[in-house]
């Protein structure tokens, strides 16, 4: 199942342009350049996208927000690490009001979307604080060698999330996963800046 659902992940980012899109049009920061770049994850294949997944717009339409986003992926390949896929989403609007909505909105959506790819099992786990607002939480691998690790955060008028996940074999550790989401939660914290 977890192959399934990284297939699908990768098979919706894989876009290969750089822009924002209105979520539904409105005055807000530019998350395009909130967003991790090539430079954040050395030696990976990157790509960025114009659209926002639907599983995440279509719940935030309806709520009737506005803003804009954008979203990455990055992938890597080591013998030593394995498969090291990165990959987030950073929407901003226009006020912090608005901002907490989308925070919830982002996590149900979530929820339904990765129980619907069949990822299971998650586990809170404790990082540092990234904002106002935050869930942070694993899935450990099983045999098949897939770790995931997943950080939703609002900072004032942005939401971001960030999703890595680590392949190989044998399994890694679940310490390995939550190293590296808090190395690129430092990045993505630092790009989103005071949201």
């Amino acid at each position: 199942m977890r192959s399934t659902f990284v297939a699908i992940a990768m098979s919706a980012l894989l876009v290969a342009t750089m822009a924002t899109t209105a979520l539904a049009g409105g005055a807000v920061r530019n998350p395009s350049a909130m967003i991790l770049r090539q430079a954040d994850l050395p030696g990976a294949t990157y790509e960025a996208e114009a659209d926002l997944d639907d599983y995440l717009r279509k719940p935030l339409q309806a709520a009737g927000l506005s803003g804009k986003a954008a979203q990455y992926l990055g992938v890597t390949f080591s013998q030593r690490k394995g498969s090291l896929k990165v990959s987030g989403v950073v929407l901003t609007v226009s006020s912090a009001a608005e901002a907490r909505r989308v925070f919830t909105i982002t996590k149900k959506a979530r929820d339904a979307f990765l129980r619907s790819a069949g990822v299971r099992g998650w586990t809170t786990v404790s990082v540092p604080s990234y904002g106002n607002q935050q869930r942070a939480r694993v899935s450990p691998p099983g045999n098949e060698g897939i770790a995931i690790a997943e950080l939703i955060v609002r900072k004032n008028t942005a939401v971001w999330l960030l999703y890595v996940v680590l392949e190989r074999r044998p399994k890694p550790p679940v310490s390995e996963v939550v190293s590296d989401l808090k190395r690129f939660a430092a990045k993505q914290q630092r790009r989103v800046g005071a949201g």
